[in-house]
């Protein structure tokens, strides 16, 4: 008996047979690239993002180093070793020089002889304080221990933002007293620093004869903060209202910068010192990092201790 095909079953194995159309095979190529497309936007986020963590990690580190830096040598600023059983913080001898505008002559050899006018990167600041105490190996911020600190018996520290020679960059420089040193950078890509001094109201009444403090706003408490245009020179044998002598604590703001191209975008803006928001016209990322440092011979509770 004769076997009759349908056109309907001839019309269904044909396609079969055929594959696939034009039309699935382009729809599927564009379902793939939009696949691959939301893959590769995953990848490239997840990389930028972990490269904008390691740069703002690495923006706090180096903003701590350079706080801490600065922190342990500020702290001791006008501490002398007594010479009788009255504790001193004589400051017969400067303890802080500061300047808006950095040091013209960071290197002098005489502290009394630092001037303002330098840089024009940022504050800086010089802090002095005894070096003589027994059983301490007492060393400047570069590691030395010889030189006029030796001689003298005084740790001399000037900090200060420059431009490193090395590098190109802004960072943060130290010179000390310590002998046979130049300047040297101790952390870089710090772009500039602002220093404000917590001044003491004066005391209320002339101290004893054996207080070996300069009777100067030595109530122990900070009442305001200035900038170091605003503070006067200390006086020997007279009261000076919001001088050298009557700051009992610093406070101290740097701004320490990524290298070029790790912002997403130019312009990226950063919370500055003062709390406003800055913007620069590149792609690196800011951050602006503050400690306050609390003088410890100079604080109320070192002069309840007499």
């Amino acid at each position: 008996m004769k076997k009759f095909t349908s056109a309907v079953g001839m019309s269904t194995r044909h396609r079969l047979a055929g594959g696939r159309s034009l039309i699935e095979i382009l729809v599927s190529l564009v379902i793939g690239a939009v696949i691959l497309g939301a893959i590769l936007v995953t990848v490239s986020g997840t990389g930028l993002s972990g490269r904008r963590t390691d740069a703002q990690a690495r923006l706090n580190d180096e903003g701590q180093i350079a706080l801490n830096v600065m922190t342990s040598a500020v702290r001791m600023a006008g501490y002398w070793t007594p010479t009788s059983p009255v504790g001193s913080t004589d400051p017969r001898e400067p303890l802080l020089r500061g300047c808006e505008d950095g040091f013209s002559n960071p290197t002098v050899g005489n502290f009394e002889g630092l001037n303002c006018g330098g840089t024009g990167q940022g504050h800086s600041i010089a802090v002095r304080y005894d070096a003589a105490q027994p059983g301490a190996v007492v060393r400047d911020c570069l590691g030395n221990a010889g030189g006029a600190l030796a001689a003298a018996g005084r740790v001399e520290n000037r900090y200060y933002i420059a431009t490193s020679a090395a590098t190109g960059n802004p960072a943060l420089f130290c010179f000390g007293n310590g002998g046979g040193a130049a300047p040297q950078a101790l952390v870089d890509n710090v772009e500039t620093m602002e220093i404000r001094y917590g001044i003491a109201p004066l005391g209320p009444g002339e101290l004893p004869e054996n207080f070996a403090f300069f009777p100067s706003a030595y109530s122990g408490g900070t009442t305001r903060y200035l900038e170091a245009s605003d503070i006067a020179d200390c006086a020997g044998g007279a009261v000076v209202a919001d001088s050298w002598c009557a700051v009992t604590s610093v406070r101290i703001c740097v701004v320490v910068r990524t290298d070029d191209n790790e912002s997403d975008v130019a312009g990226a803006q950063y919370v500055g010192c003062n709390g406003q928001l800055l913007a620069q016209p590149d792609r690196r990322i800011r951050r602006a990092l503050v400690t306050t440092v609390s003088l410890r011979n100079r604080t109320a509770s070192a002069l309840r201790e007499f």
